[in-house]
């Protein structure tokens, strides 16, 4: 994991939610500095009350400032971001400043954490997904996790040697080679996995050999490279 002496080891966007909750948790017995972003933090601090070196961070939105703020102060990011459903539908007879909701979580704040990671001089980013994810899904949440995971993967710093190219800073083209990015694709989670996949994703984190790729854990809770490779749909 990229090691730059900033505030805190790791920033977990949306961490007060029942597996953010038990990552943080799993994270601070591992003695890492904590910093959790949620749209709470009123509600999130008395989870973490007892803990040492977490701190929880309000977030009205995250925007390119906000999230320029937060990456700044970590070395590593978890995004657990993610929403089930949309309030506000995207819609493809409107022009695309009119976004839903999957676009705006699933999509943009990606989009906006690889700025953010590269403005802040690198970070180790792990975008945590699900199981299904595809651009090519029918489905407008799994479509939006997919191209979610594409803009993330293609950020890392295995770009240049793999020979892609990261769009970084509007219109040119920079290679990412202080970002060390990975997807992990998680299954639908129930509440007795949940201390399991908490381990499973600070094992991710900590494993360079993930960087680059897109990894999925199987029913055996085997952790399986499905990109590169030959299992991509």
């Amino acid at each position: 994991m990229i090691r730059q002496n900033r505030p805190y080891d790791v920033l977990v966007m949306g961490g007060s939610g029942f597996l953010g909750q038990k990552l943080v948790q799993q994270l601070a017995q591992k003695a890492f500095r904590v910093l959790v972003s949620t749209r709470d933090a009123n509600a999130a601090k008395p989870k973490f009350a007892q803990l040492h070196d977490v701190q929880v961070h309000q977030v009205a939105r995250y925007d390119r400032n906000t999230l320029d703020t937060l990456v700044s102060q970590a070395d590593a990011v978890i995004n657990l971001v993610s929403i089930h459903r949309e309030i506000h539908p995207s819609r493809i007879d409107l022009p695309p400043a009119r976004r839903g909701d999957f676009e705006e979580i699933h999509i943009e704040i990606p989009r906006r954490l690889v700025h953010s990671a590269e403005k802040a001089g690198g970070c180790r980013i792990l975008q945590v997904s699900c199981s299904g994810a595809s651009p090519l899904s029918s489905d407008a949440r799994l479509r939006s996790k997919g191209i979610g995971e594409i803009i993330i993967r293609e950020a890392s710093e295995d770009s240049a040697a793999q020979g892609h190219f990261t769009y970084l800073h509007g219109p040119k083209f920079v290679w990412g080679a202080r970002l060390a990015t990975t997807v992990l694709r998680l299954p639908k989670l129930r509440s007795t996995d949940l201390d399991h996949w908490a381990r499973i994703i600070i094992d991710t984190l900590e494993d360079a050999e993930s960087i680059g790729k897109i990894q999925e854990v199987w029913t055996d809770k085997s952790r399986i490279t499905i990109y590169p490779g030959k299992i991509y749909a």
